[in-house]
């Protein structure tokens, strides 16, 4: 039977009180499956998972290679505790196809050695920084996996709302190659925008169509695996929205469970 986890990311839990433990205890009571956060350094690793697993929390690996060495070194430490999944924010920014062609081909070699998933991210300042070049990634290794975070192509590239054709299309391409979610929902201004806002609406609603379409396309592919997660990865100040006073202008914790049953209900409608 195929599962839907649904993560809560720690960088989103880094202005709340207390340590590390106790805010895995927090994200266990209140229904998540498990946790993202930073995974490559020894103890580290070592800390999260024995502690994640404790609880019965599974985890998304995050990785910042520059190299395919950067790869095989951290794959080097997580093999020895393992993971749901690593996700990688490709922290090079390549000119060419050929370049970045090179460097993935390196880091998919190494993952075919290792029993989990490592999966590519769509991110801002990454590799996949700019939706046209991946598009173009894609059409020439159209094996790569990724990870959608697709509010970086909204606010990158200023996506128009209402939408337009083509843009939709291109979204769903990189959906077509997604094997795990990051969630927030962004505008063509502003990466992280409140979920209750009735000025956000339209954007809730069509990144919901969005996940819906990339979790249908999932469920339908002949090599679908075990587990699909999708992250609550609302950021804390810069990316959460905050007033004069410094404080942000939105209850982050209660929008991640917010988003949680939002996408759980899309999960649901998906399965019948």
């Amino acid at each position: 039977m195929r599962q839907f986890l649904v993560f809560q990311s720690l960088w989103a839990m880094r202005t709340e009180p207390g340590p590390m433990e106790a805010q895995l205890d927090r994200i266990k009571a209140a229904g998540f499956d498990g946790i993202t956060d930073h995974y490559w350094q020894a103890a580290d690793v070592a800390r999260l998972h024995a502690a994640a697993t404790a609880r019965g929390l599974q985890i998304e690996g995050q990785l910042f290679p520059q190299s395919v060495d950067d790869l095989a070194a951290a794959l080097d430490v997580i093999s020895r505790h393992g993971c749901h999944h690593l996700t990688l924010q490709a922290d090079v920014r390549p000119r060419t196809q050929t370049e970045a062609a090179r460097l993935i081909e390196g880091w998919q070699r190494l993952a075919e050695q290792v029993d989990f998933p490592v999966l590519l991210e769509t991110h801002r300042y990454r590799l996949t920084n700019d939706l046209l070049f991946t598009l173009d990634l894609l059409a020439q290794m159209p094996d790569l996996k990724l990870l959608a975070d697709l509010s970086h192509y909204v606010v990158g590239r200023e996506l128009p709302e209402p939408g337009v054709v083509e843009d939709d299309e291109q979204i769903r391409t990189i959906l077509r190659h997604s094997w795990g979610f990051h969630g927030r929902v962004a505008s063509s201004e502003q990466v992280q925008v409140s979920l209750d806002f009735p000025q956000h609406q339209a954007w809730v609603q069509r990144f919901t169509a969005w996940w819906r379409y990339g979790i249908e396309d999932w469920l339908a592919r002949p090599d679908t695996p075990h587990s699909l997660s999708f992250t609550c990865e609302l950021g804390p100040p810069p990316y959460a929205i905050t007033g004069a006073d410094g404080r942000e202008i939105s209850d982050r914790w209660a929008e991640a469970l917010q988003l949680k049953a939002l996408i759980r209900g899309v999960w649901q409608a998906c399965r019948k």
